[in-house]
């Protein structure tokens, strides 16, 4: 019997793994080959290799430091460290070959395979019941970390350099350690902390679904360099053309088709939340009325262990299997950021200026449309006038430029970068634009209500 223990440790890590990865495969991904996967694998060994050498050599540093700060610098730090090390340096080689959800998936399988040579090394070190919960909550966080760093490098990789363009990635890594280094310190310091630890997970998971269809709606990088643009230059463009057509279907009167906030769910994926769902109702029972049958029949399972092996991790799984791809981009898109304001732009010097609108405004510019074709790359200024405040004499870049001179009816415009970030105009853009979703957000919900 303690053989089949001592061997059902690592096989749990194994099929952890495994059971992650092939989810996220089946469920939405069809883009690289079996190369691509078995590259990621390897990847994820060396990083292992590299966070293993890291945390040895600085435990003793940080040996006496509080709980907190060890968990991130013994832990958090050099695994999403080496995971990022080994991302970047793989999606460097691949990026003009690879779209947003190439570099996601590499990431998510990378992570994958670094959390299940870390839970295999540590299951020969931890009793059963302890490398379970170890296994099954530091596989999905390891998987989903290495698909969100997989994304954010990528999109790195793949947008125009100036304003911070890395602002994002250090953000998002940044996040990642925080949300690993607080998974350590409630796994370490054990008792009533280790409940919390599904919310982390699903913390992670949300991020990742959020991720998983900005992928899916983003051109690929090679079409967007036939046409001399990059990742960030494609949402910019994007998302004035979406709110341009929510705005003229509601000035033409369009019936405006309601938008679902899920997807329709399947028969089988239904069926196995019911499942996942019922577990802890079950086991509740046991917990309540028989307690004394646990440590019975599972032998050295404390309480805690229980409840998050038995009752919170089922419900973390059904929940997995409910919203997995269920999110519907659309309803986000044109229920909840819908045009919050009119950003009116005079697009020139003073005395020559053009007027024109924009709709989205970022740090590293806007898109606009226009009549006179600008000269690319020779730089200019722009006043904006928003919500009762001018900003003048912002200089600004032609970056890239859409006219089709053949076409009568083509509305032609441009994309404008900033080459100084205008942190007045950013500021005030913003606080005007949370308002106004805060608002849409109550009115979309209240219309799902009524």
């Amino acid at each position: 019997m303690e053989n089949w223990i001592l061997l059902g440790k690592p096989i749990s890590a194994i099929l952890a793994a495994w059971f992650y990865w092939d989810f996220y495969r089946k469920t939405y991904y069809s883009g690289q080959g079996s190369t691509f996967t078995k590259l990621a694998f390897f990847y994820g060994m060396i990083a292992t290799g590299i966070a293993l050498a890291w945390e040895v050599g600085v435990f003793d540093l940080f040996q006496n430091y509080p709980a907190f700060s060890k968990a991130m610098l013994i832990g958090a730090i050099p695994e999403e460290t080496s995971k990022a090390i080994l991302i970047f340096l793989f999606l460097k080689q691949m990026k003009n070959s690879s779209n947003l959800a190439d570099g996601l998936y590499f990431g998510l399988t990378l992570g994958a395979s670094f959390g299940c040579i870390e839970n295999v090394f540590y299951s020969f070190k931890l009793d059963f019941w302890q490398g379970l919960l170890r296994s099954g909550t530091s596989l999905p966080l390891h998987t989903f970390s290495g698909g969100i760093l997989g994304f954010f490098i990528l999109k790195f990789l793949q947008s125009r350099k100036g304003n911070f363009s890395g602002l994002d990635l250090i953000s998002a890594f940044s996040f990642l350690v925080i949300l690993h280094g607080l998974y350590n310190f409630l796994l370490i310091q054990g008792g009533l902390g280790t409940v919390y630890i599904p919310l982390i997970l699903g913390l992670s998971f949300l991020t990742l679904e959020l991720l998983v269809v900005q992928a899916e709606v983003t051109l690929p990088f090679e079409l967007l360099q036939a046409e001399n643009l990059y990742v960030d230059d494609y949402s910019m463009i994007r998302k004035f053309s979406r709110y341009d057509s929510w705005l003229r279907a509601a000035q033409s009167k369009e019936n405006i088709k309601e938008i679902p906030l899920l997807r329709d769910l399947s028969t089988i994926r239904s069926f196995i939340s019911v499942i996942l769902f019922g577990v802890p109702i079950f086991c509740l029972n046991f917990y309540l009325f028989v307690p004394e049958w646990i440590p019975y029949y599972l032998a050295n399972i404390t309480s805690l262990e229980f409840i998050t092996l038995f009752m919170e991790y089922p419900a973390w799984l059904g929940f997995l299997f409910l919203l997995r791809g269920m999110i519907n981009p659309s309803f986000f898109r044109e229920r909840i950021l819908k045009i919050p304001l009119f950003l009116s732009v005079n697009l020139g010097p003073e005395g020559d200026e053009e007027p024109s609108l924009a709709y989205s405004l970022s740090r590293k510019g806007f898109y606009s449309p226009v009549i006179r074709e600008p000269e690319l790359n020779i730089e200019t200024t722009v006043s904006f006038y928003i919500a009762g405040r001018n900003f003048e004499k912002i200089p600004v870049v032609p970056v890239w430029k859409n006219f089709r001179p053949e076409d009568p009816n083509h509305e032609s415009g441009a994309l404008y970068r900033f080459p100084r970030i205008p942190w007045g105009l950013l500021a005030w853009r913003w606080f005007i634009r949370i308002k106004q979703q805060f608002r849409n957000t109550l009115d979309a919900f209240s219309g799902i209500k009524a």
